[in-house]
């Protein structure tokens, strides 16, 4: 069974609802840690930058981009009534998933992965590091948010049977390309933007640049 399959007939839709209050809440920018590391981004004017986020839920941080920033925003989420919440918000946005990126080459300054790696199949991510690959402008920059391992951990999903979450160093998938430089990797408290000792709590933001500039 696909992950991919299941998250595009239903449990992105189940996805949404139980977070549909809790995602709201959340003033922005507040603490979100792709948000921050956006301004510091160099080698990019931000006004007019097209963004593109993989697991971009309700768009509220696309939103936040375009109104604040100026950024020309997309959007791509496997769940149907996420995607319309976005829409709602003025963010275009589609359904879909990371392995097959609906856009033409070269198109985004910025592409980033929205807390959604860990639950897509395993058997997809060379293809899904591809597709980012494909779309990002070079130079470029991809910006990533999820839980973190230091090796590979894999985890019942406790909302749906037979599905599975998985913790990794996704950096790695670019990282290895002599192409991509890690120039932030920050490791954090799943739940509040503070420090901690217990790896099952960890989450990582990571900057990478696509082909820096010489100097």
């Amino acid at each position: 069974m696909r992950q991919r399959d299941v998250f595009l007939r239903s449990e992105g839709n189940a996805w949404f609802k139980r977070n549909a209050v809790a995602a709201p809440a959340r003033g922005l920018p507040g603490s979100d840690a792709l948000l921050a590391e956006i301004p510091g981004l160099s080698g990019v004017s931000l006004r007019g930058a097209k963004v593109l986020e993989i697991g971009c839920a309700d768009g509220a941080r696309l939103q936040w981009l375009n109104e604040n920033l100026g950024c020309d925003c997309r959007g791509l989420e496997p769940s149907a009534q996420a995607v319309e919440a976005a829409k709602a918000r003025g963010v275009e946005a589609q359904q879909g998933t990371a392995e097959q990126l609906p856009y033409d080459d070269g198109v985004f300054d910025i592409v980033m992965f929205g807390f959604c790696l860990y639950l897509c199949d395993r058997e997809d991510l060379f293809r899904i590091a591809c597709e980012a690959d494909r779309v990002l402008k070079n130079p470029g920059w991809l910006l990533i948010l999820d839980f973190y391992s230091p090796t590979p951990a894999k985890r019942e999903y406790h909302h749906a049977r037979g599905l599975f979450s998985f913790k990794m160093d996704y950096r790695t998938l670019f990282t290895w390309h002599p192409g991509y430089t890690c120039y932030s990797h920050r490791i954090r408290h799943h739940a509040h933007d503070g420090y901690t000792d217990d790896p099952n709590e960890w989450v990582a933001t990571s900057v990478l640049r696509k082909n820096p500039p010489a100097s």
